[in-house]
């Protein structure tokens, strides 16, 4: 299974990414990157510019990963 973890952890930025990139950084092939992607962007987790074949964060997931981050911190106390 891909690690759809490691894709949210690049992506947390909310800057684009590009496909190319994401493999690069994550070392997962080009059929597990663009899988991950299919699910993310089936549920509308990231958007998705297909003519430059580049993804970033959807507000909505980015504000969700940034409650969760602040959660585990809270925890960490």
């Amino acid at each position: 299974m891909p690690k759809v973890e490691d894709i949210l952890m690049l992506l947390e930025n909310g800057k684009w990414h590009n496909l190319k990139e994401i493999r690069e950084k994550t070392k997962l092939n080009n059929l597990k990157v663009k899988s991950v992607t299919k699910f993310l962007l089936e549920y509308n987790f990231i958007k998705l510019d297909e003519g430059e074949q580049k993804i970033k964060l959807a507000q909505s997931m980015k504000k969700f990963l940034k409650k969760i981050r602040q959660l585990e911190g809270e925890e960490k106390l």
